[in-house]
Formats: C-alpha cells, sequence, structure tokens
C-alpha cells in the first residue's frame, strides 16, 4: 500500500502543467512575446520621418516652402524698386495726345539714358537715320531756333549713320559736336526694336514732348524751324 501510495505521488509531481517551456524560465509564457521584433524596430527608428511629416505639410516641403517665401518676397522687392524709380506713369503710344513711352538708350558719353528723367521740361527730341538728308535737315533747322527755347530739351535718337551703318557712340559724339543736340543717343541692339518703335516705319519723326509726358506735336519727314518754333512757343 505504501509503494502504491509513493508511485501515484511521483506520477502526479512528475506531469507537467503546459507545454515545454524556453529558457528553461519555468514561467510557461513564449519568450517571443516579450522581445520586439526587427518590424516593430523599424518603425521606431521611421518616427522622426513621421514626426516631420506631421510638422510640415505635403510630406517635408519646408525647405521648397521657405524658397518660394524668399522668391515672393524678392519679387516684391523688384516691384518697389521699380515703383520708385520711375514715376508713377504709364507710356500708351506714340502718336499726339498719347503719353509717351519710357525710352531707354546710351548717351553720347556711354551713359544710360531714361526719357522719364527729364519729366517736368519740354522736349524735342528727333529719331531719325542720317544717311537721308530728312534727318540731317531737320536737326539743322531745329539747331538755328534752339537758343530761343532755354528751357527745352532738345534730343536726337539716331539709327544709321551717313554711311548707313548703325549709330554707336562716336557717331552719337559726332551729331552732339555738330548739331549742338544734347544728348544724342543711340541704340546697342542691332534689331533696334526702341528706335524703330519710335521711328515709326519713318526715315525722320520730330516729336515734342511736354512736361507731363504727353506727346503735344509730331512730323514726320523734314520738320521746318519755323513749324518746331512756334509748337515750342504753344507750351511756354
Amino acid at each position: 500500500m505504501k509503494i502504491q501510495m509513493l508511485s501515484i505521488i511521483a506520477l502526479a509531481c512528475g506531469k507537467p502543467s503546459h507545454g515545454p517551456t524556453m529558457g528553461g524560465s519555468g514561467s510557461g509564457i513564449d519568450a517571443d512575446e516579450h522581445i520586439p521584433t526587427s518590424t516593430d524596430t523599424d518603425a521606431d527608428a521611421d518616427g522622426g520621418a513621421d514626426a516631420d511629416d506631421t510638422a510640415t505639410p505635403n510630406g517635408g516641403d519646408a525647405d521648397a516652402d521657405v524658397d518660394a517665401d524668399a522668391d515672393a518676397d524678392a519679387d516684391a522687392d523688384a516691384d518697389a524698386d521699380a515703383d520708385t524709380a520711375a514715376p508713377g506713369i504709364e507710356g500708351t503710344g506714340y502718336s499726339r495726345g498719347d503719353i509717351a513711352y519710357n525710352l531707354t538708350a546710351t548717351d553720347q558719353g556711354g551713359n544710360p539714358f531714361a526719357l522719364y528723367d527729364r519729366l517736368g521740361g519740354t522736349i524735342a527730341m528727333v529719331v531719325g537715320n542720317l544717311d537721308v538728308s530728312t534727318t540731317s535737315d531737320t536737326l539743322s533747322n531745329i539747331q538755328e531756333i534752339a537758343a530761343d527755347h532755354p528751357g527745352v530739351t532738345f534730343i536726337a535718337f539716331i539709327g544709321r549713320d551717313a554711311t548707313g551703318a548703325q549709330c554707336g557712340q562716336s557717331c552719337a559724339a559726332a551729331v552732339q559736336g555738330t548739331y549742338g543736340f544734347s544728348p544724342v543717343i543711340w541704340e546697342a541692339s542691332a534689331a533696334m526694336p526702341t528706335f524703330n518703335a519710335w521711328a515709326q516705319a519713318m526715315n525722320t519723326r520730330t516729336y515734342i514732348i511736354d512736361s507731363g509726358m504727353e506727346i503735344f506735336w509730331t512730323k514726320s519727314g523734314t520738320a521746318n524751324g519755323s513749324q518746331v518754333d512756334d509748337k515750342l512757343d504753344d507750351l511756354d
């Protein structure tokens, strides 16, 4: 009887209540349940990137947004400078009653020229080519009456010199020395888009522009001194 009792007790104590354990822990819980997987570790490492995406719209375009803002500020500054540099007027055309455009070119000394710098004064301007007589005749005619109008700026805008070549700085200086106009301006571009716009398909075209940059009078071809004199008197 005693032997049977001992056998029963031995069998009862040796029977496991769960499946086999790992690492001899004796707890009966799978060790994998306590060890983060490699997928979990990668997710944690990506946490910084997720944080950036949350802080920055569209997944981290902060640099692009900053650059765009900087470009916008630069454009605004450029616009402000342009508004400050030029009077608050806008050109409308090349005919009588139009507001003259801000003609820009280079003068006989190689200096930049802008028509709007003369705002507030009367301007008489001859636009022409020296390889036709109408231009040289007009320059001579206006030279004769210029002294009677000391407050007027007399400008010559020359396209071609007497040989038919494009006028440059030496050509402009020669015109200034011969006819007394100052400034004498010329265009560096071989296509001469500004000259052609002001010439209006004419070899010679004369403009009188008032103090507000309105075109008061124009003449295509030869302008007589008496014509120009009368028109300038009207503005005095």
